[in-house]
């Protein structure tokens, strides 16, 4: 899990000296260590379950800094931290399985709650503490969003969020982890839906869209779109379930769909090799990003007796398959 944990602090630790740490990612608490000599540092946390993870940070300024965290389970994520005084400070961040990432040094909980939300572990009744975020899109005009597995695993509840449209309530119908797909019900009945492509096959080289929230707090609220090209027609270890592509994802992304160039859906977005790779080959993956296929989608949702509209007539131009694609997307949010 690559934190930007270093982040922690910028002018926290001067001339070699160390730092308790302490934080969340997702439910899991991990305690560990941050040292600092001029402008860069290191980070080293462990997790209740044993998870081990190593940091590297930069400072930004006397009172802010970014670093990235990789962990041995894994997860990555981008955290950013900011100091309130000489060895005190939080920080807040998101992994690359939309886990939300909290920590604080110098602090005790309940004052870093304050700053950064509640602590997983110390909600209050409100229910106001943030949990992981991911991207889901209607499938049905009853109701139902398609999303990954792992964005609404082990959630209390879910909730979601579509633009111009308060949150609402979202349970759990389905959940198949091993394909990594999950089904959810609003009460809300949407505007549009998505369409799934019909038999004409995905070929290399193809221009795809991918929409979602990635980064949710950190960068636009109403939606992102990126654009690639399919690169490949199996993911790792020539898994066939699986697109690669090279349309960005970040955190967050996971659970939103890929649309082809008629703004037909072709997958649900779901992982990054990523830094992941980065200590087994030696180098870092550019843009190896992977699409469950649309199959394996229909497959799901017939185990549910829903059967998806298909589509794919005219191409669009990349705005208007993004504004077809926002009006059917939603953030999902994982609460617990």
């Amino acid at each position: 899990m690559n934190w930007r944990v270093g982040v922690l602090m910028a002018g926290l630790i001067v001339g070699g000296c160390s730092v308790d740490v302490n934080g969340f990612v997702g439910n899991e608490k991990f305690t560990g260590t941050v040292s600092q000599g001029f402008g860069t540092g290191t980070m080293n946390v462990k997790g209740d379950t044993g998870t081990k993870c190593l940091g590297r940070y930069s400072a930004r300024g006397m009172a802010s800094g970014d670093g990235f965290l990789h962990c041995d389970d894994g997860r990555e994520a981008v955290i950013r931290y900011e100091n309130t005084s000489l060895g005190v400070g939080y920080g807040y961040g998101t992994t690359n399985t939309g886990d939300v990432v909290r920590f604080y040094f110098g602090i005790t909980a309940e004052a870093a709650a304050q700053r950064i939300g509640e602590l997983p572990g110390k909600a209050g009744a409100s229910g106001s503490a943030r949990g992981s975020t991911g991207t889901g899109f209607f499938i049905t005009h009853q109701g139902h969003i398609l999303t990954n597995a792992h964005v609404v695993e082990n959630c209390s509840s879910v909730v979601i969020q579509q633009q111009g449209v308060g949150a609402s309530p979202a349970p759990i119908v389905a959940i198949d982890k091993q394909n990594d797909l999950a089904l959810l019900r609003a009460e809300t009945r949407p505007t549009a839906i998505a369409a799934l492509r019909g038999n004409r096959p995905v070929r290399p080289g193809e221009n795809v869209v991918a929409y979602g929230f990635p980064l949710n707090g950190l960068v636009s609220s109403g939606g992102v779109l990126t654009t690639g090209t399919v690169s490949a027609l199996a993911g790792v270890r020539d898994d066939t379930r699986y697109f690669q592509i090279s349309a960005p994802l970040q955190p967050g992304n996971s659970g939103g769909p890929l649309l082809d160039a008629t703004g037909t859906v072709i997958g649900v977005n779901s992982a990054s090799l990523g830094n992941r790779a980065a200590r087994a080959i030696g180098t870092t993956p550019q843009n190896v990003n992977f699409a469950i296929k649309s199959d394996v989608v229909r497959t799901f949702l017939s185990t549910q007796g829903i059967v998806p509209e298909t589509g794919g007539a005219k191409e669009l131009a990349v705005p208007d398959i993004g504004e077809r694609a926002r009006a059917f997307t939603v953030l999902v949010e994982c609460k617990g």
